[in-house]
């Protein structure tokens, strides 16, 4: 199988695959007892949405987790307690993330966590780096 068809094969699965969760969102607004229960089934698969303001709220927000990071690489330079090497692991992951969000428009729980997990720590740093 080359690169196209293996192309074309994920995006037809991934159509399918909304195709099938905006079917299953219409029964649980038809059927509001239902609609407990699919909210259950997408948070189990770590599916939050794919609706476009979400997405872009979310990309604003790596955005700025981004431009923290940044922050803390400049701001630890010549201390010899900050290893930037991890700050720049984490500003790659966080733009890894951001990459994947913006190309797929789905964005999972394991993202979030992933990104609020690296934001909480860089806020700490941030913290002790300014001295606040």
């Amino acid at each position: 199988m080359d690169d196209n068809e293996k192309i074309k094969n994920t995006s037809e699965e991934l159509v399918r695959r909304q195709e099938q969760a905006d079917a299953l969102r219409e029964v649980g607004l038809r059927n509001p007892t239902s609609a407990a229960r699919i909210n259950n089934i997408f948070t189990a698969f770590g599916y939050i949405g794919n609706n476009h303001v979400q997405v872009q709220d979310s990309i604003t927000k790596f955005e700025s987790v981004i431009s923290l990071i940044k922050q803390n690489i400049k701001d630890s330079k010549g201390h010899v307690n900050f290893t930037t090497s991890e700050y720049v692991n984490d500003k790659n992951a966080v733009f890894d993330i951001k990459q994947k969000v913006l190309s797929i428009g789905t964005l999972t729980t394991n993202d979030m966590m992933c990104v609020n997990k690296i934001y909480k720590r860089h806020l700490s740093i941030q913290s002790i780096l300014t001295g606040e």
